[in-house]
This record gives structure tokens, C-alpha cells and sequence, in this order.
């Protein structure tokens, strides 16, 4: 009997003294495992239950009574330690997903992870295609490191093999052109500081050692947590073909241009000969009403002339500025009536409008008219006197141009419907010409206002 029990005690010894050494070994290898604490309370419970079991075999020829009620107490101490801490666990523990549940979840992410690699590489495709179907450049920059990523198109595109260039953004300046970078740098600080649009057209040096055009468009796409700029995208656009293009429109525009200068410049010299050949016409028969006629039509040329010769002199072939127009013309009439306007002021308001040679022509020989009439007819005792030419511009685009006077105003048997008289005519066929609408006022004087549309360029 005495045999029985100390086999028994001892085997179930040696059991509660290996299950604690598994346990530890267990939690030490999965680090994952929820509640490790708990396994250590079994694991303390189990040992003191072994304990219990080899004190019975010593009580057996020694009886230290005492020593095994101890030894029974902490261990029930430990045993109802584990049991409180084991009852708020059991909630918690029974929440925790099965093997199946697991299985279920980790088959879910797998389909996941599958669905979203696909659609990845379906995106790269399509960048790919697109990317292949422009024909651009791709680069990416690590700002931070330099380093520099060229897709194989952007190697191609300058004569290099793939793999060729080295991968840092010391080769992409070593490639431009020198004109080119102090403005490509300029860009692309701007966008690294501000975020300005990075997008420029420059030089490369290919491989064959020719310059080629590139227009180049990129972002900053990603930023540290303090806001600078850490990795950069864009790409290249081979545009040589368009510049070639723009360079022989260019010197073509260039020829055209010289070759209107050349036909302003020749039919300014024309009419220059005809008011010529009026002022010879002029000096046979001075004083007399021949005479007075052959002026008239003399300034009238002359204000066509001096159309020409702005255009001629201008950067633009296809406008004129009206203020630097109408400040000759009025100069040009002084010239011609200096004997009787020697106290005849006048004044100029003319606002910044330039205009083509079909309206400016018609403008130019109505006020060449009406100043004309006006330096003739409107102050017969050569009192003093002013004229006004004015052009204003209101916010419908239209344009009022005002020819006034101080004098005795116009007869009262003139009717401007009727009119015979010469430069009435021809004022209103020009207004009519240029669209306009021609109204007179007679208070304080004359006053001619001409109102009429301005041209769309």
C-alpha cells in the first residue's frame, strides 16, 4: 500500500512539474498570445499542486504535518487566485474568434488583397498604355536623396539605352542646355517654394550630341511633416517638331511684316508725291479759289498719308495708336492755316485706343474736315478762339469722337439732311462708313459728335 502511493505521488508529480515547463515554453514562443498572465497563474497553481503531491511521500516516514498544511494553504491560495482572476477573462476569452472564424477572415483578406493587387496592376497598365500612347517622359525625384527615376521612354527619347543614364538629378542638369537652365532652375524654385505650375520648354543634349526641345510638366507630390518638399513626378514631352514649326512661321510672319512696312512705306511716298504735285498746282495760282480747293484736297491726302506712315513706323502693322495719329494731323493743319489761326488754340482729349487702317483712314479725314471748317469758317475776325477734339471710350466698347468750337457757329440755312457743301458730305459717308451716328449741337458754338462702334481685332 505504502508502494502504491509513493508511485502514485510520484508520477503525478513529475506530470504537474512538466505541464508548468510546456506552459512557459508556450507563452515564451508566442508573443502574440492574449493574457500570458493567466498562463502563469496555471502555471504557479500546477507547480504547487506537484508540491502537495511529494510532500505525501515525505509525511509517509516523516511527519512534518505542519510544513504540509503550509504548503496545502498557499496552494489553495494560488488556486482560488487563479480562479477570481479567471472569472472577468472567460467573458472576454469567449469572444475571441474560432479556428473557423479565423480561417473565414484570413480567406476574406486574402480575396481582398487579391482584388486590390489587381486593380494595382490594372492602374499600372493603363498609366503604362497612356504613358506609352503620348509618347512621354516619365521622371521621379527624391529630393531628399537626389536620386532620380527616368522611364525607359525618357531615355529613348535622347538616343540612350535603358538603364544607361545614371539615376541622380546631377544628370538631368548635366543634360541642359546652358541658355536654358538659369530659367529652368528659376521654375522650378518658384514651384518648390511656392507651389507655382512647374512647366517649361528647354534644350537636352541627346546622345549624338544635337539639341532636342523638351516641355516639361511636374508637381511636388509628396511633403515631409514639417511641409518641404520631399519627392517630385512629371513628365517630357518631345516637342521639337513644334518649335521647328513655330521658327519657320515666325521668319515667315518676319518676312510678311517687312513686306507690309514696305507697301505702307510705298504708298505713303505715293500720296506724298500727289500732295506734292497739289502744292505745285497750288503755287500757280496763289490766293485764288483754285487754290484754297488744291490745299483742302492736299491735307485730306495728307491725313491718308500719315495713316501709312504710323503703320509704317509701328511695331504693329495691323493698328494705330489714335492719340499719336490725331496729334500730327492737328499738327498739320496748324502748318497749313498758320496765316489765319494765330490766336486759334487747339486742344486735344484723345484717349489710349488704337485702331486699323479701315477705321482710322475715315476718322483721320473727318476730323481733317471738320478742323479744317472750323480753322476757316468759325472765327472770321481771327478773335480768339479754341477747337476741341476729343475721343472717348465707354464700357460697351464704343467710341465718341467730339469736334467743337467757340465760334459763330453754323449758318442757319445750312441743313446737314441736305447739305451741298463738299466736306458735310464726305463727313457723313465717312460716319456712315465706320457705322456711326453723326449729331450736331449749336450752343456756344458748333459741336460735332460722331459715335460709332469699336472694331473687334
Amino acid at each position: 500500500m505504502v508502494g502504491l502511493h509513493v508511485a502514485s505521488d510520484t508520477l503525478i508529480a513529475i506530470a504537474y512539474f512538466s505541464i508548468p515547463l510546456a506552459l512557459i515554453h508556450f507563452v515564451r514562443q508566442r508573443k502574440d498570445l492574449p493574457y500570458p498572465w493567466l498562463f502563469q497563474l496555471f502555471g504557479a497553481f500546477i507547480i504547487a499542486c506537484g508540491l502537495t503531491h511529494v510532500m505525501e511521500i515525505w509525511t509517509l516516514w516523516h511527519p512534518i504535518y505542519w510544513v504540509s498544511g503550509v504548503l496545502k494553504a498557499s496552494t489553495a491560495i494560488i488556486s482560488l487566485t487563479t480562479a477570481i482572476a479567471l472569472i472577468p477573462v472567460l467573458p472576454q476569452a469567449l469572444c475571441l474568434p474560432s479556428r473557423q472564424e479565423l480561417e473565414q477572415a484570413k480567406a476574406e483578406l486574402e480575396k481582398r488583397v487579391t482584388e486590390r493587387t489587381q486593380a494595382l496592376q490594372l492602374s499600372e497598365e493603363r498609366l503604362q498604355m497612356a504613358l506609352a500612347g503620348s509618347r512621354d517622359g516619365l521622371w521621379d525625384w527624391d529630393i531628399t536623396t537626389g536620386e532620380v527615376f527616368f522611364s525607359p521612354r525618357w531615355e529613348e527619347m535622347l538616343g540612350y539605352e535603358v538603364g544607361e543614364l545614371p539615376g541622380h538629378v546631377s544628370t538631368w542638369e548635366r543634360l541642359i542646355h546652358p541658355e536654358d537652365k538659369p530659367g529652368v532652375m528659376k521654375v522650378l524654385a518658384k514651384h518648390l517654394q511656392n507651389g507655382e505650375p512647374y512647366t517649361y520648354d528647354y534644350r537636352f543634349l541627346t546622345k549624338s550630341g544635337e539639341w532636342t526641345w523638351m516641355a516639361t510638366y511636374g508637381q511636388v507630390v509628396k511633403f515631409s511633416h514639417t511641409g518641404e518638399p520631399e519627392r517630385m513626378s512629371g513628365t517630357h514631352k518631345d516637342i521639337s517638331a513644334r518649335k521647328l514649326a513655330e521658327k519657320k512661321l515666325s521668319e515667315s510672319l518676319a518676312e510678311k511684316n517687312v513686306m507690309l512696312q514696305e507697301i505702307h512705306h510705298r504708298v505713303k511716298n505715293n500720296l506724298q508725291v500727289i500732295c506734292s504735285l497739289l502744292n505745285l498746282q497750288t503755287q500757280t495760282n496763289p490766293g485764288s479759289k483754285i487754290a484754297e480747293i488744291m490745299q483742302e484736297s492736299q491735307n485730306r491726302v495728307k491725313s491718308m498719308a500719315l495713316v501709312h506712315e504710323n503703320l509704317y513706323l509701328s511695331q504693329n502693322l495691323s493698328k494705330i495708336s489714335l492719340e499719336t495719329y490725331v496729334k500730327e494731323l492737328t499738327n498739320n493743319l496748324i502748318r497749313s492755316y498758320r496765316s489765319k489761326i494765330s490766336r486759334i488754340k487747339i486742344t486735344l482729349a484723345i484717349a489710349s485706343i488704337s485702331l486699323d487702317i479701315d477705321t482710322a483712314i475715315p476718322c483721320g479725314l473727318i476730323i481733317n474736315e471738320l478742323v479744317s471748317n472750323a480753322l476757316k469758317y468759325a472765327f472770321p475776325d481771327q478773335d480768339c478762339g479754341e477747337i476741341k477734339v476729343k475721343v472717348t471710350q465707354d464700357s460697351q466698347q464704343s467710341i465718341t469722337l467730339t469736334i467743337a468750337d467757340n465760334g459763330i457757329g453754323l449758318p442757319h440755312k445750312v441743313n446737314l439732311e441736305q447739305t451741298q457743301t463738299l466736306g458735310l458730305r464726305m463727313v457723313k459717308t465717312l460716319t456712315r462708313q465706320i457705322s456711326g451716328t453723326l449729331t450736331i449741337s449749336q450752343e456756344a458754338g458748333t459741336s460735332f459728335n460722331i459715335h460709332f462702334p469699336q472694331p473687334s481685332y
